[in-house]
């Protein structure tokens, strides 16, 4: 997959951001392993963006975020837009049925080789040439010196469930756009491996000192300004501040 470079937060186009809507005290509260994503040069989850058209209207929309480094030196913006439905007129039906259970297919266009999956946060297909992805999968078994037609069946955009000889633990291996090195492995088989494709870890409330991040059922965050709380969010403020402070009474009575 192509390089993930690593970037400093000072390095993140705060003025650029701010032409959609997102300031630096939102940055600021994003949940930690948001900000680790961004920082690492991976797309963040669907983020509710506010920008300006022609006539001065204000326009809301979403997308997903990451950075980029140019060939300067200079950090950019890349934005993978929400789309309401996926486009997928262009593939057969046993390729959308792959492609809405969240495995990659492989595809030829222009004479290349693709990988191509749906990023189900956007509804938008990616799309990653086979080279990229070929030499992390190679690796991965190089090192685990596991033999058969496991590999080749990675390679071909199949899940491979690898049993353990000594007991019942298997380990399920396929290949993931969304991932750093495109390659998801998983404890659990085939079943789990796709169940864990949606699994949004972000807690619904997420405080920071300026406002809360919120995180809907598919994981899209919105952000709401602290002098904006609703009665909710205040009541979950509360909630979270005593639950905070009944741990730290518990661990200064476990010294």
């Amino acid at each position: 997959m192509e390089y993930i470079d690593k970037f400093d937060e000072s390095e993140i186009p705060f003025e650029a951001l701010a032409k959609f809507g997102i300031t630096q005290d939102m940055i600021d509260d994003l949940p930690q392993q948001v900000i680790m994503r961004l920082l690492t040069g991976q797309y963040t989850p669907v983020m509710s963006l506010r920008t300006s058209n022609d006539d001065g209207q204000i326009v809301e929309t979403r997308a997903r975020i990451k950075l980029v480094r140019e060939t300067d030196g200079t950090v950019s913006l890349c934005f993978a837009p929400y789309w309401d439905s996926a486009d997928l007129e262009d593939y057969s039906l046993e390729e959308q049925e792959k492609l809405m259970n969240g495995i990659v297919i492989l595809r030829e266009e222009d004479g290349r080789n693709y990988y191509a999956q749906l990023d189900t946060m956007t509804n938008q297909v990616m799309k990653v040439p086979v080279e990229l992805i070929q030499h992390n999968v190679e690796s991965f078994f190089y090192r685990g010196e596991i033999g058969g037609n496991t590999k080749e069946n990675v390679l071909a955009g199949q899940l491979a469930e690898i049993r353990s000889t000594q007991n019942s633990d298997i380990v399920t291996v396929g290949i993931d756009l969304s991932e750093e090195d495109g390659i998801r492995i998983v404890n659990g088989d085939a079943v789990v491996w796709k169940e864990e494709s949606y699994r949004n870890d972000l807690a619904e409330f997420n405080f920071g000192t300026s406002g809360c991040w919120l995180s809907d059922q598919n994981g899209h965050l919105s952000y709401v300004p602290e002098d904006q709380y609703t009665e909710e969010i205040e009541e979950e403020l509360e909630r979270t501040g005593e639950q905070n402070m009944a741990r730290t009474k518990m661990s200064q009575l476990g010294r």
